[in-house]
């Protein structure tokens, strides 16, 4: 039996930091939010980078997400 193993990684599939802080914060629209819920289900990465964004006050980021690079997806 083969079992696939995903990567505990980001991927392009997976919304920004800002979209699940929006979402924490219940600032998507309704069907953003959907599939956000959706994919916070099969993703365990992007599940542990919301609890950690619970830490983050909307706002007081002064700088610019840099977008992450290419060799890291």
């Amino acid at each position: 039996m083969k079992t696939s193993i995903t990567p505990f990684r980001k991927t392009a599939a997976c919304p920004a930091s800002a979209t699940l802080v929006s979402f924490r914060c219940r600032n998507l629209p309704a069907e953003l939010a959907t599939s956000v819920k959706e994919h916070l289900g099969a993703c365990d990465f992007c599940c542990a980078e919301l609890r950690l964004l619970a830490h983050h006050q909307p706002g007081a980021n002064k700088y610019p997400t840099p977008e992450i690079p290419m060799n890291l997806r």
